[in-house]
């Protein structure tokens, strides 16, 4: 009886780790495509590309269209683009239109409120706004699954989660089996 009870423990034990480390792939953040929208009749518009990289910080990719060669200066501001907050994360001035910069915070945390990517004319007119746009989720549209079957893991089942799946039976039929001959003794 003992042994049975051993192996339940482990059962329960390897799944409740199973479960865990699928909550945490879980939890990972897609990266967000942000559309940037001209402003004052900049003319310049493109994206940003926020990428949660699982260790607190965030990289921001801006890519803007119609910009000049010298620098524009680039934040991340609470709010939105018509209500901006102060500047909460610079970003690496834009040039040619380009920009790459580690923000240190989750992007969990620029979804968790309301936040906004904006593009300034220049240094010396840091007023004239020439691009925004909103920080926020995209909603995911599911693959669809093939209707001749196909086999293969299904969209969303990694071989972690087939992993904490075949725990879980097996701890299911280990308590069961232990049910079962304790009832015939």
């Amino acid at each position: 009886m003992t042994v049975r009870r051993s192996i339940l423990a482990l059962g329960l034990i390897a799944s409740l780790f199973a479960f865990m480390a699928v909550a945490g792939v879980a939890a990972a953040v897609d990266p967000v495509t942000v559309q940037l929208r001209v402003q004052n009749g900049s003319g310049q518009s493109g994206t940003a590309t926020l990428t949660d990289m699982n260790n607190g910080t965030t990289k921001v990719v801006v890519d803007l269209a119609g910009s000049p060669a010298g620098p524009q200066p680039l934040h991340i501001h609470p709010g939105t683009c018509n209500s901006l907050g102060p500047v909460l994360y610079p970003l690496t001035n834009l040039a040619n239109g380009k920009s790459e910069t580690m923000v240190n915070a989750p992007l969990s945390a620029m979804l968790a409120a309301p936040h906004a990517v904006n593009a300034h004319k220049s240094p010396q007119e840091a007023a004239v706004y020439v691009s925004c746009g909103e920080i926020v989720a995209q909603a995911t549209t599911p693959t669809a699954t093939p209707r001749t079957g196909g086999g293969g893991m299904t969209n969303g089942a990694s071989p972690l989660t087939m992993a904490a799946i075949m725990s879980l039976l097996a701890l299911v039929v280990a308590g069961t089996a232990y049910t079962v001959r304790r009832r015939a003794a």
